[in-house]
C-alpha cells in the first residue's frame, strides 16, 4: 500500500475517530460511546481487539472514500466521505430525537408533535403567539452582536 493511501487511512480513522467522541450526547456520555465503539469493534466478542478487527473497522469507516476506485483517495474523495459521514450522524440524531415510536424513521406526525412541544415551550404565556421577548436568548452570544 503507498504511504499517501495509508496516511489518507489513518487521517480517516483520525477524522472518524474525532467525530465519533464529538457526537457523544451533550450530558457527557462519552464513555458510553467508547464502550459502543469498542463492542463494535470486537468482532468475535472474545473481549479484545485484534489488528485484524482494528484493519476491519477502519476500513468500514473509510467507507467509500476511494469514490472513483482508483486505489488512491484525494483530498476531495477524502473531503466528501468525513461530509457523508457527518452528514449521517447528523441525520441519525434527529431520528433519534424525533422517532418516537421507535421504528427508526420519521413521519410528518412525529416531526409535528415535536414542532408543537418546541412552540409550547416558547409561548411562555400560553396566548398561541411567540413574540420576540419570549423567543430563548443565546447563550455565549460574542461581544458586539446581537
Amino acid at each position: 500500500m503507498k504511504k499517501s493511501t495509508k496516511l489518507a487511512i489513518a487521517f480517516l480513522a483520525l477524522a472518524g475517530t474525532a467525530g465519533s467522541a464529538m457526537a457523544a450526547d451533550n450530558d457527557g456520555r462519552r464513555g458510553d460511546m467508547r464502550g459502543m465503539r469498542f463492542e463494535r469493534t470486537d468482532a468475535d466478542k472474545s473481549g479484545d481487539i485484534t489488528f485484524e478487527e482494528f484493519s476491519a473497522a477502519m476500513k468500514t469507516r473509510m467507507g467509500t472514500a476511494d469514490a472513483d476506485g482508483d486505489g488512491k483517495m484525494t483530498v476531495a474523495e477524502i473531503a466528501s466521505e468525513i461530509e457523508r459521514m457527518r452528514a449521517e450522524r447528523r441525520a441519525q440524531r434527529i431520528v433519534d430525537r424525533f422517532d418516537t415510536d421507535g421504528d427508526g424513521m420519521l413521519t410528518a406526525a412525529e416531526i409535528e408533535s415535536r414542532q408543537k412541544k418546541m412552540f409550547a415551550l416558547m409561548d411562555r404565556n400560553d396566548d398561541g403567539k411567540v413574540v420576540k421577548e419570549e423567543m430563548p436568548q443565546r447563550k455565549n452570544v460574542r461581544r458586539g452582536r446581537n
